[in-house]
């Protein structure tokens, strides 16, 4: 009988590369291990790099397309927007409650009454407030309305049973004595309306920007500070334009000296 011998199969050449490429990376590795054994750590992490760079892409979600870039960016931003509005928010609460608790201190060391203020301007005409204290809370007529740090900015004119209205003094048709500059420079000021005053001085009379102003007649606190000086040549007298030293389209709470009515400033 003939027997016919098994056939030898043959190594695919690819394969065979595969097969000697490997078994020259065993034994570098081996020989490397053997006689130069620092350099292994090093290698590794040079050829692991590349892989966990890809790795920790998609973890941070950069391999998206662009639109979703461009979401999660926008969306980022509107979120930072809001934390901006939020600290915005938190900084003026603080401010405020700051602001009350030494007008209170001060409602509590004085005779003062704290009032909240329920209108202003510009809902209110005229440099005017309204405020939620009235006849039955002690309020008349004639009374002196502070802000904090004893700045007097107006007496009250109408009196109801739980509110009042204040005139501010820089209204307009407020005239009012005071004291400008360093020298104490005696004139009348004027309400022009807008939280602003103005009084006329001789050409003569040194008076600059950032003077303080006093009314002795109102209180001890500060009245208001010059803004600017108007001045003509031509013209004997210069104008001198005031303004106090709060903003009166801000202020939440006054307080009203309600001993009785003040002289007229």
């Amino acid at each position: 009988m003939t027997y016919l011998l098994p056939r030898k199969k043959k190594v695919h050449p690819s394969i065979r590369i595969l097969l000697v490429a490997a078994g020259i990376i065993v034994v570098a590795v081996t020989v490397l291990r053997l006689t130069r054994p620092s350099l292994m750590p090093a290698l590794f992490m040079t050829v692991a790099r590349p892989f966990w760079r890809v790795e920790f892409a998609i973890k941070l979600g950069s391999l998206d397309t662009p639109e979703g870039l461009l979401q999660e960016n926008a969306d980022l931003k509107r979120e930072l927007e809001s934390a901006k509005v939020r600290l915005e928010t938190i900084s003026g609460v603080e401010a405020e409650n700051e602001a009350l608790r030494s007008l209170m201190n001060r409602a509590s060391t004085t005779p003062y009454t704290l009032a909240a203020v329920l209108e202003r301007p510009p809902l209110s005409l005229y440099d005017q407030y309204l405020i939620d204290l009235g006849s039955a809370e002690g309020v008349a007529a004639g009374d002196a309305v502070y802000a904090a740090g004893n700045v007097p900015i107006g007496r009250v004119t109408d009196v109801f049973a739980h509110t009042a209205r204040v005139i501010l003094f820089t209204s307009p048709g407020q005239s009012y004595q005071v004291l400008i500059g360093h020298d104490l420079v005696p004139a009348t000021a004027n309400g022009r309306g807008g939280g602003a005053s103005e009084a006329e001085l001789p050409q003569s009379v040194h008076v600059a920007a950032g003077d303080p102003v006093m009314s002795p007649a109102v209180g001890s606190g500060p009245f208001g500070t010059v803004t600017a000086v108007i001045s003509d040549p031509a013209q004997p007298f210069e104008k001198v334009l005031i303004r106090p030293p709060i903003n009166i389209y801000t202020e939440a709470w006054v307080l009203v000296d309600t001993r009785g009515p003040t002289p007229t400033p």
